[in-house]
């Protein structure tokens, strides 16, 4: 019994070890992405972000913040400002005169049937 046990453990790390080494040897040939040159900006595809927010005024400005300061050539952010009860709209408007990579969306009023997270991503979305 102890010879069959030996021989399986053989076996799985004959195995594993094997997996290593190959997993190893294909990890030195990657290339590293610093040898590659940057794409130019007519070559980035756009990106769009969509933002849905309902009564965020504490913590939207640094997350718009954070947003507007990626750098990438052809990026737009959709915020949505579903029917917000604080200053979350004029926050958002605020923005967006200082930003125009940023697009803002009011929603006053939820269609009957809907829900409003799922309303205010389909009206990102389109």
């Amino acid at each position: 019994m102890h010879i069959c046990g030996l021989v399986l453990f053989g076996l799985i790390a004959s195995f594993w070890l094997t997996h290593g080494i190959r997993v190893a040897y294909g990890a030195v040939r990657l290339p590293w992405i610093k040898d590659f040159a940057p794409a130019s900006d007519a070559d980035c595809p756009r990106i769009s972000i969509l933002l849905a927010a309902r009564d965020e005024e504490e913590k939207l400005p640094a997350a718009l913040a954070t947003l507007m300061e990626i750098d990438y050539p052809d990026l737009e952010v959709i915020a949505v400002d579903d029917r917000s009860q604080d200053s979350t709209g004029r926050i958002l408007e605020r923005f967006a005169a200082a930003h125009p990579r940023l697009r803002v969306v009011h929603i006053t009023q939820l269609p009957a049937g809907w829900l409003g997270k799922p309303h205010r991503r389909l009206v990102a979305f389109h």
